[in-house]
């Protein structure tokens, strides 16, 4: 390697602090898309009511969950996008028909 050109894969600090702040946002949302589902499966529960579509979420939304977590596993950029795609629809769905019922 020739001493005068510089190495290009050293990381200055403002990219590592973006990787880490990436990292953590990504964190942040995988752990929400975790957790929304079974708050609205426990509200569904102690109110008796739409239980038939908090289940459906529920169902659509780790479905999304576990095809990003393919995607990542495989490293395929599409599976990543359609399951994260699948979890938000999902989600918004569950909501969208649970603010229209009520």
């Amino acid at each position: 390697m020739n001493p005068e050109l510089p190495d290009l894969n050293s990381q200055t600090a403002a990219d590592e602090m973006a990787s880490r702040t990436a990292n953590f946002l990504t964190t942040f949302l995988l752990g929400l898309a975790v957790i929304a589902p079974l708050v609205l499966l426990v509200m569904s529960i102690m109110s008796g009511k739409f239980l038939w579509l908090t289940v459906l979420d529920l169902i659509g939304t780790y479905t999304g969950l576990l095809i990003m977590l393919r995607g990542y596993r495989d490293d395929n950029r599409a599976l990543k996008r359609w399951g994260a795609s699948t979890h938000a629809v999902t989600l918004l769905l569950c909501l969208v028909v649970l603010a229209i019922l009520q």
